[in-house]
């Protein structure tokens, strides 16, 4: 694709929430990508937005400057910055309006010549008020047509009573009826669309989730085979890179310590982790089923992520359990993952993605429907198990893992899994496809 010389510069902002590991990892891999891949005789400068996050020692490390914006936030979790009000994303209007003024004013003052943003709500908007190109990561294919035509594999869990069916009800009343989903009070955004409309968003009334992820190229960050079975009918400026992973942890070494834990000569090992947007119950209820018999013989890291409970409270659950070792300390997860015999986690796409490519099976909850969809379509392989949030419980949990550990299938399908994104170098993908549209648009 893009690799024929230029004379041109391109100055690119990267905004997402940094709060969020997952975006933030993502975010950097592109960006490493793009500097990687750079044309020859062509001038990029890349610099991330951000409004303040614990992850950004992380930005730092890949090389990359970060230049602050307005409002300043603690930058621990995206739900407690942006007051969470489910389903809204903001809680109030005015919070949303000061999310999209502070990234006006930033896009205003540093006059980028394009925009690359994740699902970040006043960046997508602010950006194109201004009319700057943008691009954007997502973790499945925002479009209306593929969510109501087979891309959601099961009933979102917190939708009532139907989720006391059967799974195989449930799957096909999703297939038949995914379209119905589309009315979800969380499809429409009410307060981002009020606070957009107050800047001149030329439409009036709620946002959809498409219309705030949609730009002018939209990168979808998954293994197209996931997404083959309902074969949707993309618009041209949504496309797939395949799995994306920043290598932001070269110089850092899995600790010694955890390194030993997971070599576990009398029995598994396994892996426990919320990323930075799981919930501390269920975190709580994990450590409850790994310690719940003693006669089980496996051994358990937990990641204590500030963004989801303190050390000390996790600590006090583990109830000084010796096969449990728990740190709040930010770990490189390939190399642990790559130890673990299974991890136990929530469905976040990094999360998800990174223990497929370690070849580890896994168990699994959701917070909402895209994590859902992650946990269902490794289910759906073979490869793990998703448990339902209402069964999220220590006897469900310790029958899953005991179930995967013995069943060798599972195993061996996830190795299928990580042999699928080994073929695929979804950073060079990524690279050519916004190489080509950036050098387009600044021809």
């Amino acid at each position: 694709m893009a690799q024929e010389k230029s004379n041109l510069s391109t100055y690119l902002i990267v905004s997402a929430a940094f709060q969020d590991a997952g975006d933030t990892t993502r975010a950097i891999a592109l960006a490493m990508a793009l500097r990687e891949y750079c044309p020859k005789g062509h001038s990029l400068k890349i610099d991330f937005l951000s409004c303040g996050s614990k992850l950004e020692p992380i930005i730092q490390k890949a090389g990359f400057n970060i230049v602050p914006c307005q409002p300043r936030v603690k930058g621990v979790s995206v739900a407690d910055d942006l007051g969470w009000d489910f389903p809204e994303f903001f809680g109030s209007e005015d919070i949303a309006r000061t999310f999209i003024k502070g990234q006006l004013e930033a896009l205003r003052s540093l006059r980028p010549d394009a925009v690359l943003h994740g699902m970040w709500a006043p960046t997508s908007i602010a950006a194109r008020l201004l009319k700057i190109p943008t691009i954007s990561f997502m973790p499945l294919p925002m479009d209306a047509a593929s969510f109501g035509n087979g891309l959601i594999r099961d009933l979102p869990d917190p939708i009532p009573l139907f989720t006391y069916l059967p799974r195989p009800a449930r799957q096909w009343l999703a297939r038949n009826f995914s379209h119905l989903m589309l009315r979800a009070p969380i499809f429409q955004q009410h307060r981002v669309g009020a606070a957009a409309e107050a800047f001149g968003w030329p439409e009036k009334g709620p946002m959809s989730l498409f219309q705030i992820a949609h730009a002018d190229l939209n990168l979808v960050n998954d293994l197209p085979a996931f997404h083959a079975k309902y074969a949707p009918k993309l618009p041209d400026d949504i496309v797939f890179t395949g799995p994306l992973f920043a290598q932001v942890h070269e110089t850092q070494e899995l600790d010694p310590k955890i390194a030993a834990h997971l070599r576990n000569e009398d029995g598994p090992s396994i892996l426990v982790t919320m990323g930075t947007s799981g919930t501390k119950e269920f975190l709580f209820e994990a450590i409850r089923a790994l310690i719940m018999h003693k006669e089980d013989s496996w051994t358990a890291v937990v990641l204590a992520a500030p963004a989801i409970a303190s050390l000390e409270e996790v600590l006090a659950v583990t109830n000084d359990d010796p096969r449990l070792l728990v740190t709040d300390k930010f770990i490189p997860a390939p190399e642990a993952m790559a130890l673990a015999d299974l991890v136990i986690m929530h469905g976040g796409q990094g999360t998800v993605q990174t223990a497929l490519a370690a070849g580890t099976p896994m168990v699994g909850v959701a917070l909402q429907v895209e994590q859902q969809t992650n946990l269902d379509n490794v289910m759906d392989y073979g490869a793990g198990i998703r448990i339902q949030r209402r069964s999220w419980h220590p006897q469900t949990i310790r029958a899953a893992v005991k179930k995967i550990l013995v069943d060798p299938q599972y195993k061996l399908h996830v190795m299928e899994l990580a042999e699928a994104i080994r073929s695929m170098d979804g950073a060079k993908i990524a690279s050519d496809y916004m190489w080509d549209f950036l050098l387009k648009d600044t021809s």
